[in-house]
């Protein structure tokens, strides 16, 4: 029997910013104990596929290769931090901005994916009680953020579906077209001004 995995599809930050993210969860883990998702690797997801047997999902690499070709680079910016407000159990995320250029690359980006509609970000505290968030949320709204990233290729993640090891491992990364510039590619297809790209220091960060 062909055994059952769950995929993750998502877009990597800088090595930069994923030592930033890795200190925001340790200090959320010294203010709250420790939670699920503490140990996650900073990401933006693009889709998951959960229970997929592998003669599915292989074929289908080929072609996406092909597909992300039609996609530049992506520039984001990191602008602070906010929640989704489940009622029950919040999660807090980096907040990236959002602005006509990068809508219209995650439109296109959506096309080659069923998941129509999200809000890109970057998970530090998922789902944790709302005790837990009360007690973490002040230091987070206090505390700024402000980096531009560049994002060039998409991870394909990949973990058992039945099994002890619950950790994603990596089995594919696929480049986007490095011969595309990004304010001029999505530029072409929202018809706006281009932006001017900036440069930013990575922050050093604790919550205390």
């Amino acid at each position: 029997m062909t055994a059952y995995h769950d995929y993750l599809i998502v877009l990597s930050p800088s090595e930069s910013v994923t030592n930033s993210i890795k200190q925001l969860k340790n200090s959320s883990a010294r203010v709250i104990g420790e939670y699920e998702g503490h140990y996650a690797k900073a990401h933006i997801t693009i889709q998951y596929w959960p229970r997929k047997r592998s003669v599915w999902i292989d074929p289908m690499i080929p072609k996406l290769e092909r597909d992300l070709q039609n996609l530049s680079p992506i520039i984001l910016d990191l602008n602070g931090f906010d929640f989704f407000d489940h009622q029950y159990n919040p999660t807090i995320y980096a907040k990236i901005n959002s602005t006509p250029l990068t809508e219209v690359w995650f439109k296109q980006l959506r096309k080659y994916f069923s998941r129509q509609d999200f809000i890109p970000h970057i998970t530090i505290a998922k789902s944790i009680p709302n005790k837990a968030f009360n007690k973490l949320w002040p230091y987070f709204q206090k505390l700024e953020w402000n980096e531009q990233i560049k994002i060039d290729r998409l991870t394909i993640l990949r973990r058992d579906t039945i099994g002890h090891d619950k950790s994603y491992k990596k089995i594919k990364e696929i480049p986007f077209n490095s011969r595309y510039d990004f304010y001029t590619f999505a530029n072409s297809k929202h018809k706006a001004p281009a932006s001017v790209e900036k440069q930013s220091a990575s922050p050093q960060f604790s919550l205390f």
